[in-house]
């Protein structure tokens, strides 16, 4: 049997990306926010006022700054790196998500420094 020849991809332009709450591959390592990711922006603009603490991972808040830039692309007719590279400073969704990325990852950072450190009282 002749295995097929794999094919390079060099370039490539996405028109439209759709989203399932149940992905249809088990396994799957990616998650797409979709763009009325409502509860993420409220939160990340909880974090950024400093009321609140991350519900989400930071992953997720990165995944839905470039939710955030592909809403400018389509709106400037841009890329959505160039949208983002132009907005990541002016925009103030993707500045609370930002913010929200940040306070996440010192969450994850405090409670890994916290885990290590810890006695048992099996051992002392």
């Amino acid at each position: 049997m002749t295995l097929p020849k794999k094919m390079v991809v060099t370039d490539l332009t996405v028109n439209e990306i759709s989203s399932v709450d149940v992905p249809a591959v088990k396994g799957a390592t990616a998650v797409l926010l979709k763009s009325g990711s409502v509860a993420i922006r409220k939160n990340a603009a909880e974090i950024a006022a400093g009321q609140a603490e991350p519900l989400y991972k930071a992953a997720d808040y990165a995944d839905a700054i470039m939710v955030r830039a592909g809403e400018i692309a389509q709106q400037t007719g841009t890329t959505v790196s160039k949208a983002l590279l132009d907005h990541s400073g002016t925009d103030p969704v993707i500045i609370e998500l930002a913010k929200g990325e940040r306070a996440a990852e010192m969450a994850a950072m405090r409670s890994r420094q916290s885990a290590v450190f810890e006695k048992s009282a099996q051992w002392t």
